[in-house]
């Protein structure tokens, strides 16, 4: 069609006619814009079942939302008792990734007994499932009463960078003080805690 075109203004040209000039355009194409996500998803560490951390019984309530019972129970609890869990935290979004820290919201229970438990955070896994420390240059980031972590939770001093696809291991380790007195029989809480992460670039 333009080349066509081109070949008609040339021969009216020679026989003195005035045209305007022929012009084209052309689209790039059309072009999509689309934003990146940030998007992360935690899981327990050394239970192969996806469910809660800390749990008394597998197989009522560390039963997985697919009905797998949990490997790793803690029992009751009783005073000087302690756990160590991993959470595994991974970037599934397609934007680099900065975790900037973690909170806790109470899910049910006795937020008395929350004001009794120590918590103590690590930048990676501290103790194995035996409670033996697998790695001793873990960096303890946080420690304080649950009840101080529950709501306004805690920033990493450093933030944590991943890419896509990218793996963090987070220790959690809870412990019920041995001089806890009687008061505290028959008590119980749930927490449940979450990891935030925002945009690496430009931030």
């Amino acid at each position: 069609m333009m080349a066509a075109a081109l070949v008609l203004v040339t021969a009216l040209a020679g026989v003195g006619a005035t045209f305007a000039l022929f012009t084209d355009s052309r689209q790039g194409g059309s072009h999509e814009l689309v934003a990146g996500t940030v998007r992360i998803d935690g899981e327990r560490v050394n239970d192969t079942v996806r469910g809660p951390m800390f749990y008394i019984d597998g197989a009522s309530d560390g039963v997985t939302h697919d009905g797998q019972e949990g490997l790793l129970p803690t029992g009751l609890w009783a005073p000087g008792d302690a756990h160590h869990r991993g959470f595994q935290i991974e970037n599934v979004g397609t934007l680099d990734v900065k975790l900037t820290g973690m909170t806790a919201e109470l899910e049910a229970g006795d937020e008395v007994l929350a004001g009794e438990l120590d918590v103590k955070i690590y930048d990676d896994l501290y103790l194995d499932e035996d409670g033996h420390v697998l790695n001793p240059e873990a960096t303890l980031i946080y420690s304080g009463k649950l009840a101080d972590f529950l709501g306004s939770g805690m920033s990493f001093p450093t933030p944590i960078e991943l890419a896509p696809g990218d793996l963090a291991s987070i220790g959690i380790l809870v412990s019920f003080p041995l001089d806890a007195g009687d008061a505290y029989q028959g008590t119980t809480i749930k927490v449940t805690f979450s990891a935030h992460a925002e945009q690496l670039r430009n931030n």
